[in-house]
């Protein structure tokens, strides 16, 4: 009989070949019981965590590689992962800051974190402005102009001109693809407005999961370069050669590695 690793690893293969897999066909597959394969599937939601796999009803669909899944596939994966980035991201903002949010899926959980924070938030994210509806705190301006509805963000020539009115003391940054020449996004007009506010902004956190650094992913739009970072926060132990990109005094939080040291 095949061990769980042998499993996992004939999953991943059929996901590769076929982008989706039932809770069914996984038992055939394996030959093994309903539960077993049930148990496969939850032990392969890591891949979910990451944003690589989205568990559906039933089993797992690929989302497949070098390509970014809109905002709306991306807000239903559930991530543990995302969750304790936006937590550990929540210590650095505090009150009487103007603070900016981009338009990402772990930001969107950063907000449940800043009920009732006595700060100024802009964002051109409507998940993040609708978050921070909960509570009369904090202050919220919400960018105008074209609404992008596959990612759920607004963007115009007018919200470029307002950023250039304002000093931000944080930019929080997600993003879906970093490398050695920099910081990217999806779309052109979301990293003009990004880029504006980082050369405005006297501190960038930037949020980033490991897997970020790994796949060549479709986001051929710079909003930054990994240097103008402050503090970067991603969930497995950085490798070296990706630390490589960042200035000497950035900060890393590593948030499952910090967590197994606890």
């Amino acid at each position: 009989m095949q061990s769980q690793i042998e499993r996992l690893d004939l999953i991943r293969q059929k996901l590769d070949e076929r982008k989706t897999i039932s809770t069914r066909e996984i038992m055939k597959l394996c030959h093994v019981s309903f539960d077993t394969a049930r148990r496969d599937v939850i032990k392969l939601t890591k891949l979910t965590s990451t944003g690589q796999a989205i568990r559906i009803h039933g089993g797992l669909m690929k989302i497949k590689q070098g390509t970014v899944p809109d905002y709306n596939s991306r807000a239903h994966v559930l991530s543990p992962i995302k969750n304790k980035i936006a937590k550990m991201t929540a210590k650095y903002l505090t009150a009487n800051q103007l603070i900016y949010l981009n338009a990402s899926t772990t930001i969107s959980q950063l907000c449940r974190y800043l009920t009732g924070l006595n700060a100024t938030i802009m964002t051109n994210s409507i998940d993040n402005a609708g978050a921070l509806m909960m509570d009369n705190l904090p202050n919220v301006i919400l960018l105008g102009g074209y609404l992008n509805k596959e990612n759920h963000y607004t963007s115009s020539l007018n919200s470029l001109k307002e950023i250039d009115q304002y000093e931000f003391d944080v930019a929080v940054i997600g993003t879906s693809s970093v490398n050695k020449k920099g910081v990217f996004v999806v779309n052109h007009s979301d990293a003009q407005i990004e880029r504006e506010v980082v050369n405005r902004t006297k501190t960038v956190i930037l949020l980033a999961e490991e897997y970020k650094f790994k796949e060549d992913r479709s986001s051929p739009y710079k909003v930054m370069d990994c240097k103008q970072a402050d503090i970067l926060i991603t969930d497995n132990k950085l490798a070296p050669q990706y630390r490589k990109y960042f200035k000497k005094n950035i900060k890393i939080r590593e948030v499952l590695a910090e967590e197994s040291k606890n």
